[in-house]
């Protein structure tokens, strides 16, 4: 049986691909796009690199293309080598949304060369780019005919889900949501498995908002059990359920199942730094983070940009003295684009910050023991919390991934990738996206390589998290 096939892309790659492929005057045009793999139950091809063919080497016409397979062959080499994939992707400029009789005798071609040349029988894909930027795209093999890419993703300032099929039809106890966000969104959802790293105080909330708006899928992943100081903050948890010490995801999964609104639910009552975690998550089409561990921030963030996955992490402070007095209660949402800036650049934590996170929790005696000396900066294991400021953060975590989805904000999405608010202070202030970071997102694309992320820490199934900063 064939697996569904997904492509994806950023929203940088896919403006570079759209000025190529439709320069306003009308003709077809080339590129082909080198891209890594995530082999899980769905297949999924993230775009790495762009060669974008030149037009004075190709025959251009209105619905005919043709362009000289010297440029296909050293990236067909490079996929044979490293277990890539190619996507070749040219433009309809005319509008027409489905595949010619001249386009399949050039993807059949193109099978062709892919299947002689890697010999792995892993998938490649060719994909036409229309001129309101959508695209659809298919796969081959030389004796088995074309399947359609099932799903297409950008990851820009705004999301875009393009789909071979028509979206179900929107669920009865969505339907209000549709009447705000319009029947497409709504059915849209509904197709997404979205991952929640972190299911306690803030995570909880997310997971109870995804599941309500109609998430297909969630993959939730927690290491920790519920325990009595979590009941204050963390929905659906009773004192049964912390006096068993029962997983905080089977919690999360009972409560989902109960309602009957059929989302699946993937638990991993593990760390996200198990290798088996990272692929399951890898094969998501969006990200919420929901952790306090800096480690945990670092490695989500990796994970988003080395699949070309949209990440939302939210993040809460309060400082309090444990008799009432309050001196600071703040909390942030960033959006991160997998080739954008990333909490690393954006100053969330520093890499000495990071250095410091991974000692604590692979040898807390050493840690301790720079920490007296003053060699290093501590953090508290424990922080107060406040269900009321979780829900308010958590609520504003998912209304970012819904503006995402959807045009909501009446000047666009570019002015809010960073969103600071301080509840004490009284103010709220939002900031664009930066520059790519080149530490993160190193391995923009990637996919599945060896070690896994390109952390050594990563390598096998028993590695512990990271000693030492990327």
């Amino acid at each position: 049986m064939n697996k569904d096939l997904v492509i994806r892309m950023t929203g940088r790659q896919h403006a570079i691909v759209c000025r190529h492929l439709l320069p306003g005057d009308g003709l077809e045009a080339a590129a082909i796009l080198l891209c890594g793999r995530h082999d899980g139950d769905r297949h999924c091809l993230s775009v790495m690199e762009l060669c974008l063919v030149p037009y004075d080497a190709c025959v251009r016409q209105e619905n005919l293309l043709r362009w000289p397979t010297s440029y296909l062959e050293p990236l067909l080499a490079r996929a044979a080598a490293e277990r890539l994939a190619i996507l070749k992707m040219h433009s309809h400029p005319g509008g027409f949304d489905q595949f010619s009789d001249t386009d399949d005798e050039s993807d059949r071609e193109f099978f062709e060369a892919t299947d002689a040349w890697c010999d792995d029988g892993l998938p490649h894909a060719c994909a036409v780019l229309l001129p309101d930027g959508r695209i659809f795209g298919r796969t081959g093999a030389p004796n088995n005919g074309f399947s359609p890419v099932s799903m297409i993703s950008v990851a820009g300032e705004s999301i875009d889900y393009f789909y071979d099929e028509e979206p179900e039809q929107v669920p009865d106890f969505a339907d209000r949501h549709a009447q705000v966000l319009g029947r497409g969104t709504v059915a849209s959802i509904r197709q997404l498995r979205c991952a929640v790293i972190g299911c306690s105080g803030t995570g909880s909330i997310v997971v109870e908002q995804l599941y309500r708006l109609g998430v297909g899928e969630l993959v939730l992943v927690d290491p920790d059990s519920i325990g009595v100081e979590n009941l204050n903050r963390i929905l659906n948890s009773k004192q049964k359920d912390a006096s068993v010490k029962r997983s905080k995801v089977e919690v999360m999964q009972s409560a989902i199942l109960e309602t009957e609104l059929g989302t699946t639910v993937f638990p991993f009552a593990r760390d996200l730094c198990d290798p088996e975690v990272i692929r399951m998550v890898a094969g998501c089409d969006m990200l919420f983070g929901c952790v306090d561990s800096i480690v945990g921030r670092h490695v989500l963030n990796k994970i988003a940009a080395t699949y070309c996955i949209p990440y939302i992490d939210v993040g809460i402070g309060i400082k309090a003295d444990g008799l009432g007095g309050v001196s600071h209660v703040t909390g942030a949402v960033h959006y991160l684009q997998p080739d954008g800036s990333s909490l690393l650049s954006r100053g969330v934590y520093s890499l000495e910050d990071l250095r410091a996170d991974a000692l604590r929790r692979n040898d807390p005696t050493e840690f301790h023991r720079r920490l007296s000396e003053g060699y290093i900066r501590g953090a508290a294991v424990t922080s107060p919390a406040v269900i009321s400021v979780n829900m308010t953060f958590a609520g504003l975590a998912v209304t970012e991934f819904l503006c995402r989805l959807h045009a909501i904000r009446d000047e666009g999405n570019q002015g809010f990738a960073s969103q600071r608010f301080s509840v004490n202070a009284g103010f709220f202030s939002c900031e664009p996206d930066g520059e790519r970071c080149s530490i993160i997102s190193r391995n923009l694309g990637r996919g599945e390589m060896t070690p896994l992320l390109g952390m050594p820490e990563l390598s096998d199934s028993t590695a512990e998290v990271m000693t030492n900063a990327d």
